[in-house]
């Protein structure tokens, strides 16, 4: 399969990922919100996050400022990656980050917080949160984990 067949595919892929986490996310403040945990490790508890990584405290409108452009700079590289043929990890990984960074800045801008809903541990995170982390884990991991 050609180059920019694959990217499509996996462009399109990762906007289904953000459409389902944005789902999760709806159903989590709306009908799912009650929470439950499992083993007091793994589970379901819908949680605003009003702050960024790690919950730290940075105000809405500043995070709203500083993503925006970053989104802006992760599609042009996209856009880039898929004329100019390059790794296949490096584009899977800008596709993960891109559509997991743009699911937290529309919560951002919808409800003036991350959505999250899945407990691990102590922590709780989302799906666009796991894109990201996955998505720097690809842009990452040597190219020879990639055939083309």
């Amino acid at each position: 399969m050609q180059t920019k067949a694959r990217q499509l595919i996996i462009f399109i892929g990762g906007f289904f990922l953000f459409c389902f986490d944005q789902i999760l996310k709806y159903f989590s403040l709306h009908t799912l919100s009650d929470g439950h945990v499992f083993f007091n490790f793994f589970g379901w508890g819908p949680f605003q996050n009003h702050g960024v990584a790690f919950s730290l405290p940075l105000p809405n409108t500043l995070t709203i400022i500083f993503t925006a452009p970053i989104i802006i700079i992760l599609l042009w590289f996209l856009i880039k990656y898929y004329f100019i043929p390059s790794k296949l990890n490096f584009f899977t990984g800008l596709t993960l980050i891109f559509w997991g960074a743009l699911s937290n800045l529309i919560d951002r801008v919808v409800y003036h917080a991350t959505i999250d809903y899945f407990v691990f541990g102590r922590g709780v995170i989302n799906l666009a949160d796991i894109l990201i982390i996955l998505g720097f884990l690809f842009y990452l991991l040597p190219y020879k984990f990639f055939k083309q």
